[in-house]
């Protein structure tokens, strides 16, 4: 007996992008409403945005943790984007750090409510490691990535990665509450502290090396 043969996607594929189109949808639902939530989220809004119950959407995220870890996925992504734009045209150095900044804090201030869910909203499994959120976790190691792959030695970038994510964290979470200038400005201030420190600890890395980091 011959075999059917046809060049239509398997069911099982078929079912597989659906399930993977519905998530995406999902996913948007629960930023419309973080947006406007912002950290005060409940995922029975979620769930009511998205005109489904509340076991629909922990089948698709699993569970809180599941969910949260999915929208950090995504802004970390786009953040990672934002950072990496055209940065072949900015001098290295001071400037490149300063141009860092400025895009992590205009981010914050294009998306508040968002921030604060991302870094206020963090499961409590998670919360027991300050500043290791999902977010902060992918966002410090690309950081450290980054300077990696410009010449830095591992440890010395990821101390530096962990020192100026979670520094950005805590001025950008105060900032929001309380502002104090414009988010330009503050970036400005930002980077001349972290500036100095990164020169620091590049002379402490490589003794009798005054050079700035690049």
């Amino acid at each position: 007996m011959a075999v059917p043969t046809g060049t239509s996607e398997p069911p099982v594929g078929l079912r597989a992008q659906r399930l993977a189109e519905r998530r995406v949808a999902l996913l948007d639902a629960a930023v419309r409403v973080i947006r406007r939530e912002g950290d005060h989220v409940a995922m029975d809004d979620i769930a009511t945005e998205a005109g489904i119950s509340r076991p629909i959407l922990y089948r698709h995220f699993g569970d809180v943790s599941g969910l949260y870890d999915a929208v950090a996925r995504r802004f970390s992504d786009e953040l990672y984007a934002r950072l990496m734009r055209r940065i072949d045209e900015v001098p290295s150095g001071r400037a490149l750090l300063h141009r860092q900044v400025v895009t992590f804090l205009a981010f914050v201030a294009d998306d508040p409510n968002l921030y604060r869910f991302l870094v206020r909203r963090a499961p409590a499994r998670q919360r027991s490691r300050p500043h290791r959120n999902a977010f902060s976790l992918l966002v410090a190691t690309r950081s450290a990535d980054f300077l990696i792959g410009a010449g830095w030695e591992r440890p010395a970038a990821v101390v530096a990665s962990d020192l100026l994510v979670g520094g950005l964290e805590a001025t950008a979470d105060r900032w929001l509450d309380e502002p104090v200038g414009s988010y330009e400005e503050v970036a400005d201030l930002v980077t001349a502290l972290a500036w100095s420190g990164f020169k620091t600890l590049a002379r402490a890395a490589a003794p009798g090396d005054d050079t700035p980091p690049t």
